[in-house]
C-alpha cells in the first residue's frame, strides 16, 4: 500500500496533491478493528458525530479506508463507515453477504465474492470426479455463508457432502482441541478422502498438527483465506498431511515492488513507520532467537517484540545501523496476491480523486468534498493498473477470477504452483442458462424462457436444450436428470434363499430316484417291482428325472433358449410318466373287469407301448405347434422405474393351458381306472396308491392355478417349481416307496413272478 501511494505521489495523476496514510493493526480482533476505525475518524467521536467550525460542517479528513483482511472484521467496520458513506475497499474479504449494498452500501473490494469461489470449488471437484467430500468451516459470517453457497453448488454438480463440521473462529477458544480431535476421529472412521477447509490459517495449522500426529493423509481443498498461507506452508511435516489444492485470487507481481522491498529506509519529513522499525530490529537486530522467544513469552511491559519475524538475517550483529539494512527476505516470502489487490484499491481511490479534483491537468486542493461523493465516483471508476483496466461491478466486487494452485510440499523448499485457472464471465441475459437436466420452455419474448426439469424417464446432457431425450427401456432417470442410469435387472436368482431351498429338494428327489432305480434293477424279478409297473417303472424314473432337470431352467437369468426349453421339457417328461401310470391303471382295471365278468381281458406289451407313444406324441405335437406359432420369449417388465424384471413370457397361454390341461386329463383317467380297480384282491394293491398319487397331483395343480395367476412376475417360476416338485414327490411316495418298503423289509413275503401270475 505504501509503495503504491508513494508511486502515485511521484506521478502526474494528482499534481499538487500528496496522498497520506495512517495504518492500524487490528490484530485480527473485531473490537480492536472498530476501535482503530474511530481513531481514524476523530470527528465521529464528537457529540453530533461531525466537526463544526464557524457554523460550517467539516467532513472527515480521512476520505477512504483500505481493509480489513478477514470478512467478519470488514463487516464490523463497514457497519460504522456505512453510516457516513465513507468508502471502504478490502483486498481480501470475500464473504458473499458483503455484496449486499442495502446492508453495506459503502463497502467495495478488489476480489470476487465467495459465491464464485464456491462454484469454482464445486466445478473443480466435479472435474476430478469426486462425489464424497467433507466440509470443515469456521463458525463466523465468512465460514457459514461460504458453506451454504458450497452446499447449493454441490447439489448442482451432484456432489454429496460426507459431513459438515464447524470450528471456533479463534485458536484460543476453549473447545478448539475437542472439536479438532472429533474431526480427526471422524475422518479416520470415514471413507471420505477429500476435505474442503474454509478457515483461517491458525485454525488450519492446529488441524494439520493433529492430522500429522495421527498419521492421516487426505486431499485438502483450501479456500482463498489460507490457500497461500506461508505460515501453513512452512509448518513442520506439512508434506505428511497429503495433497493440498487451493484457489487464489488472480494476481501478478506489482511493477517495481521488488526493488522497493530491497531498499526499505525510514521515512523522511518527520513521518513514522512503527511496523518497519520493528521488522528491522527483529530481522537485523543483534539478539538471539531464544532470547527473543523468552522476551515474547514473558508478558513484560519492557518486551513488545512481535512474533511475526523469527528468522534472523545473516547480516544480524554485523551492521551498526539496522534501520539502513536490507536483504531479500521479504521478496522471497511475499504473497504477491495481497499486495497486487491492495495496489488496485489504492489506485481506484487515487483515480477517483483525480476525476473529482482534477481538470485539464491541474487539481484543486479542495478537501471539503464529502466521502459520499468519493464513494459514488469509486463505484463507476475505470482505471489502469499494471497495464490492465479494472472496474467494480454493481455489487462493488471484482470479477477477476481465480488461479488453481497445488502445494508442492515434498521437496526441500515448499512452494505454491499454479496448475489452472477459473474465470468469471459477467452475466447479462434475460434468462439463466438451463443446466443439464432441464429444458427450455419459451415465453412470449423470444430471448426469455423458463428452465423446466426433465420428467422422470427423460434426460438432457447439454445446456439450453429445447427438449429432453427419453431414456431407453433398460435405463431410468429421476426428475431433472442430466443422464440416464442403467436399471438394475431382477429375476429369480440362483442365490435367492427360496431358490436354494427348492434346488435342495430337487437334488434330494433326484438322489431318491437314483436309489430307487438301483434298488429296482437289483430286485427286477421280484413281485414288488412287477406290481409297481415293471419295465415302465424305469421309464417313469427317467421321465421324473427330466422333470427335475426342467426346474433348473425355471431358475436363473432367463434367455430365449431357456424359455423355449423349460415348459416343453416338463410337459413332455411328465406326460411320459402319466402315460406309464395310465397303462398300469388300465391293466388293473382290465384285471378287475375280468375278475367280475369271468372273461379274461388284457392288453399286450405292444399295445401298452403304443398307448405310451400315442399319448406322449399328442403332447409333443402340442409343444411343437406352440414353439412354431407363438414361442416363449424373454420379457422385460419395468413396473418400478429403477428395476427391470426379466421373466419368460409363455408366448401363448392357450398352448400353456392345453399342456397343463392334458396333464389333468391323463391324471383324471388314471384316477378313474385305478379307482374302479381298487377292490382287486391281492397283496399288492397298487390301484390304491395310484388313486392317492393322482388325487394329490390334481389337488396340487388346482391350487397352483390361482396362486400362479396372482403371483408377481419373477416368483411365478418359483410357484411352478413348487408344483412340479410336489407332483414328483407325490409320484415317488405313492408309486415307488411302497415297493421299496416291501423289498427292504418284507422280502420273505414276496412271491415269484410266476406264482403271482
Amino acid at each position: 500500500m505504501i509503495y503504491t501511494i508513494e508511486k502515485i505521489n511521484n506521478s502526474t495523476l494528482l499534481p499538487g496533491i500528496k496522498l497520506g496514510y495512517e495504518i492500524y493493526d487490528s490484530c485480527s480482533d473485531v473490537s480492536k478493528a472498530v476501535q482503530s476505525t474511530f481513531k481514524l475518524f476523530p470527528e465521529l467521536n464528537t457529540l453530533n458525530n461531525l466537526t463544526i467550525c464557524n457554523n460550517t460542517m467539516v467532513p472527515p479528513s480521512v476520505k477512504a479506508v483500505i481493509g480489513e483482511s478477514f470478512s467478519e472484521l470488514s463487516i464490523a467496520i463497514s457497519r460504522v463507515l456505512s453510516l457516513y458513506s465513507i468508502p471502504q475497499i478490502s483486498a481480501v474479504s470475500s464473504a458473499p453477504n458483503l455484496s449486499d449494498k442495502l446492508r453495506f452500501p459503502s463497502f467495495l473490494r478488489t476480489v470476487p465474492s465467495d459465491k464464485h469461489q464456491a462454484r469454482a470449488i464445486a466445478k473443480m471437484i466435479r472435474k476430478f470426479q469426486w462425489n464424497w467430500v467433507g466440509i470443515i468451516y469456521t463458525d463466523d459470517d465468512y465460514g457459514r455463508s461460504a458453506t451454504e453457497l458450497l452446499n447449493s453448488y454441490f447439489e448442482e454438480e451432484m456432489i454429496c457432502p460426507a459431513f459438515y463440521k464447524n470450528l471456533p473462529t479463534y485458536v484460543t477458544h476453549p473447545s478448539i482441541e475437542e472439536d479438532i480431535n472429533y474431526i480427526i476421529g471422524k475422518l479416520k472412521d470415514n471413507s471420505v478422502n477429500v476435505v474442503v477447509i474454509i478457515a483461517k490459517w491458525p485454525i488450519v495449522i492446529k488441524l494439520f498438527q493433529e492430522a500429522v500426529r495421527m498419521n492421516m493423509s487426505k486431499t485438502w481443498i483450501a479456500s482463498d483465506i489460507w490457500s497461500t498461507s506461508t505460515e501453513v506452508l512452512k509448518m513442520d511435516n506439512i508434506g505428511k498431511v497429503g495433497t493440498i489444492i487451493g484457489l487464489m485470487f488472480k494476481a501478478q507481481p506489482v511493477f517495481g515492488l521488488v526493488e522497493f522491498l530491497q531498499n526499505l529506509y525510514p521515512p523522511d519529513n518527520g513521518a513514522m513507520n512503527v511496523f518497519l522499525e520493528e521488522y528491522k530490529q527483529l530481522h537485523f537486530g543483534c539478539y538471539k532467537k531464544d532470547e527473543y522467544l523468552e522476551c515474547d513469552n514473558s508478558y513484560s511491559l519492557n518486551c513488545s517484540l512481535s512474533n511475526l519475524i523469527i528468522e534472523k538475517s545473516p547480516l544480524a550483529c554485523m551492521i551498526k545501523n539496522v534501520s539502513l539494512a536490507n536483504d531479500n527476505y521479504l521478496v522471497q516470502n511475499i504473497d504477491w496476491s495481497t499486495p497486487y489487490r491492495t495496489g488496485l484499491a489504492v489506485t481506484a481511490i487515487a483515480q477517483s480523486l483525480h476525476n473529482i479534483l482534477c481538470r485539464n491537468g491541474t487539481c484543486v486542493k479542495d478537501l471539503y468534498f464529502s466521502p459520499s461523493e468519493l464513494l459514488k465516483e469509486i463505484r463507476r471508476v475505470n482505471f489502469s493498473f499494471n497495464s490492465k483496466m479494472y472496474s467494480f461491478d454493481k455489487d462493488g466486487d471484482f470479477l477477476s477470477g481465480y488461479d488453481i494452485i497445488n502445494w508442492h510440499t515434498k521437496g526441500k523448499y515448499p512452494e505454491f504452483k499454479a496448475v489452472g485457472e477459473y474465470n468469471i464471465i459477467p452475466f447479462s441475459n434475460c434468462s439463466k442458462p438451463c443446466l443439464p437436466g432441464y429444458y427450455k420452455k419459451h415465453s412470449l419474448i423470444s430471448c426469455c424462457y423458463q428452465c423446466v426439469p426433465c420428467p422422470e424417464g427423460y434426460f438432457s446432457s447439454g445446456i439450453d436444450v429445447d427438449e429432453c431425450t427419453k431414456c431407453n427401456q433398460r435405463q431410468w432417470s429421476n426428475n431433472g436428470s442430466s443422464r440416464c442410469e442403467e436399471k438394475k435387472t431382477e429375476f429369480f436368482h440362483w442365490n435367492n434363499p427360496f431358490a436354494i431351498v427348492l434346488m435342495s429338494f430337487a437334488v434330494f428327489a433326484f438322489l431318491l430316484i437314483l436309489v430307487i432305480g438301483i434298488l429296482f434293477i437289483k430286485h427286477n424279478d421280484t413281485s414288488a417291482v412287477k406290481a409297481s409297473g415293471g419295465n415302465y417303472s424305469y421309464l417313469m424314473t427317467v421321465s421324473l428325472s427330466l422333470c427335475l432337470v426342467s426346474t433348473g431352467f425355471l431358475i436363473g437369468q432367463p434367455s430365449n433358449v431357456f424359455c423355449n426349453i423349460r415348459q416343453p421339457l416338463y410337459g413332455i417328461s411328465f406326460t411320459i410318466c402319466l402315460s406309464c401310470i395310465l397303462v398300469q391303471s388300465l391293466h388293473i382295471f382290465l384285471a378287475f373287469w375280468s375278475a367280475q365278468s369271468g372273461h379274461l381281458k388284457n392288453i399286450s406289451s405292444a399295445q401298452s407301448v403304443a398307448i405310451v407313444f400315442f399319448l406322449t406324441g399328442f403332447q409333443i405335437c402340442v409343444c411343437i405347434l406352440w414353439l412354431i406359432l407363438k414361442s416363449p420369449f424373454v420379457r422385460e417388465i419395468d413396473i418400478i422405474a429403477q428395476i427391470l424384471i426379466l421373466q419368460c413370457d409363455e408366448g401363448s397361454y392357450v398352448a400353456f393351458g392345453i399342456m397343463l390341461g392334458y396333464h389333468g386329463f391323463l391324471s383324471l383317467m388314471c384316477f378313474f381306472l385305478a379307482y374302479k380297480g381298487r377292490k382287486l384282491q391281492g397283496r399288492y394293491n397298487e390301484a390304491r396308491f395310484i388313486t392317492f398319487s393322482m388325487l394329490f397331483f390334481m389337488l396340487v395343480w388346482i391350487i397352483f392355478i390361482p396362486i400362479y395367476i396372482n403371483t408377481s412376475y419373477m416368483y411365478q417360476s418359483a410357484v411352478q417349481v413348487v408344483a412340479i416338485l410336489a407332483s414328483i414327490y407325490g409320484v415317488i411316495a405313492c408309486q415307488f416307496l411302497p415297493a421299496c418298503y416291501i423289498i427292504l423289509f418284507k422280502q420273505k413275503h414276496m412271491k415269484s413272478e410266476k406264482n403271482m401270475n
